[in-house]
């Protein structure tokens, strides 16, 4: 039974991975294409006015949508074809970019109260690490997206077993080359001794993108894929203090509190009117 169940989350994990892997896979989209790629590829290209100032994202493929892949091809000196092949695909996207988490990377114990640094390294495609003020390829998006983890072991057919990394919590979504984000660990994060930061880069990133503005009302999870490069923390880290709900729940509960003050005044009244007609 565990060796089935261990091999049905195997396939799970390919199939999702997979269908994942083709919704953001922007390559051979051209004139006349309609799809949530096309919408996903114009959500990217909007974000550079100067590339694409119509702003439109319907999901077909017009010739604004090609002029503005051909202003992207120019920019990083392709042929003007205004169709997205994969060279293109990697002047838009840090594709070829790796990154590798330097903090937190395994023991370090995270006070809830005060403000962490998460911090990174970015190799570039001839594998060198980027130094800081370098100048980088023109990239249209280079985002990275940052997300918490929690290592938990699996059921293994044969020791030793491999800790897997469980999505918890999406963070945020931030420049590459930034190389550090300023983290306020959120209320809704339990204390805990067993969590793991994992940045991603990629046109895979793209969905979380779009949930965590708004446009997607199903939060997707970054599938390990062709489309993205990822790094996590070597080891866990904790995560400790005093969890204090957020304010705006306590508005909210005050607000409550307030209108059924209210109630019961006007119930108070309405007997005491009751009474003295009696």
């Amino acid at each position: 039974m565990k060796k089935t169940l261990f091999f049905l989350s195997i396939f799970f994990v390919f199939a999702f991975g997979c269908q994942y892997a083709l919704a953001d896979d922007f390559s051979g989209l051209k004139v006349g294409s309609r799809s949530e790629q096309v919408k996903s590829l114009q959500e990217v290209l909007k974000q550079d006015a100067a590339i694409y100032p119509e702003g439109l994202t319907t999901g077909y493929f017009g010739p604004m949508t090609q002029k503005a892949i051909q202003k992207v091809q120019t920019r990083c000196s392709l042929p003007e074809t205004g169709v997205v092949d994969d060279d293109t695909v990697r002047c838009i996207f840090p594709r070829d970019y790796r990154v590798r988490v330097s903090s937190p990377n395994g023991g370090e114990k995270w006070d809830r109260d005060r403000i962490q640094t998460i911090k990174w390294e970015v190799i570039k495609p001839d594998r060198e690490i980027l130094k800081q003020g370098e100048t980088i390829m023109p990239l249209i998006w280079p985002k990275a997206s940052i997300d918490l983890f929690k290592r938990q072991d699996i059921i293994c057919i044969k020791a030793p077993c491999l800790p897997i990394s469980v999505f918890v919590k999406h963070l945020a979504t931030v420049n590459l080359f930034d190389g550090f984000y300023s983290w306020k660990i959120d209320s809704d994060i339990a204390n805990g001794s067993d969590y793991v930061i994992r940045i991603t880069v990629g046109q895979g990133i793209v969905p979380m993108y779009l949930y965590e503005k708004g446009e997607k009302a199903v939060r997707p999870e970054i599938w390990p894929s062709p489309n993205v490069s990822w790094d996590e923390s070597d080891n866990p880290f904790t995560i400790e203090g005093k969890v204090t709900p957020p304010a705006f729940e306590l508005k909210q509960l005050l607000e409550i509190l307030k209108q059924i003050s209210q109630q019961m005044t006007k119930a108070i009244q309405l007997l005491e009117e009751i009474i003295t007609k009696q």
